[in-house]
């Protein structure tokens, strides 16, 4: 995918990401980032790139011994960032976004100027929009990309443990099975949203609600997950990533998860063709 691989930073990245200095309260970041339509927010300190608040790095942090006390409008955003950040140019290939973000790991690059002032972001949805796009695209087959989900879980997994799985495997979204048949996911983005409904309730009321240990994949669970078979194209799972703006696209063969495309995946398409 060479006309991909060329193009500008600028010319790919999404130009109005939304940005917060990096002393609000996370409920204040939280906010920004929903209003976005996103996962994740820039943090800056005097109009600079100081980091990358993710919906990730919050449910790491949240639930724990550290946190379980406090709530998210009394914890600073900059306590939930991933520092130091790894910024492209505008003028920089796309080719070196994509490194930095295999190498890292990251699914996002920030744009930035020399100054450190942050002019976008370059994210799995402008990477997946440009993939759908691209028609070199559509003769590579998702088989060919896809990640085996490393384990699955049941609708009476804890949620805590389904956190856990996450972390040590290093995945976006977990399958849910019922005697061996998909019924949906538990990601990053149900945790993180039941984390923060469980918050936002017991915030200085008497604890009548569910503790966190008892919560189970069932009550995050979302049952209708964009998804692909394996010999669907790589510019199909894009498309679908991109059109249902959820992080990952699951791979079903005879009603079974058999695979997970994510923009680590659509990252690791582009570098090598």
């Amino acid at each position: 995918m060479e006309e991909v691989v060329l193009k500008k930073a600028s010319e790919v990245m999404d130009s109005n990401p939304p940005i917060v200095d990096k002393d609000v309260s996370l409920s204040h970041a939280l906010e920004v980032a929903e209003r976005a339509k996103t996962d994740r927010v820039i943090l800056t300190e005097d109009g600079r790139l100081r980091g990358i608040l993710t919906l990730r790095n919050v449910i790491f942090k949240l639930g724990t011994v550290r946190t379980k006390m406090t709530t998210p409008t009394s914890l600073h955003a900059s306590s939930f960032s991933s520092e130091p950040v790894v910024a492209v140019g505008p003028d920089d290939p796309l080719l070196r976004a994509l490194r930095e973000m295999l190498e890292g790991g990251f699914t996002s690059t920030p744009v930035a100027g020399a100054g450190g002032e942050v002019l976008g972001l370059i994210s799995r949805w402008e990477l997946a929009s440009l993939v759908a796009d691209t028609p070199a695209a559509a003769d590579l087959r998702v088989r060919d990309y896809m990640r085996t989900p490393p384990v699955t879980v049941t609708l009476q997994t804890r949620i805590l443990h389904v956190r856990q799985v996450i972390q040590q495997h290093d995945v976006s979204v977990v399958p849910v099975t019922e005697e061996g048949r998909f019924v949906g996911v538990v990601g990053v983005d149900e945790i993180a949203r039941i984390f923060l409904k469980y918050y936002e309730l017991s915030r200085g009321e008497p604890k009548r609600i569910t503790p966190l240990k008892f919560l189970v994949a069932a009550d995050a669970i979302t049952l209708r997950p964009p998804r692909v078979d394996p010999d669907a194209s790589i510019a199909e799972a894009a498309a679908r990533m991109a059109r249902e703006r959820y992080r990952a696209v699951v791979v079903i063969d005879a009603d079974k998860p058999v695979g997970i495309i994510s923009g680590i995946e659509l990252v690791k398409a582009v570098l090598q063709r």
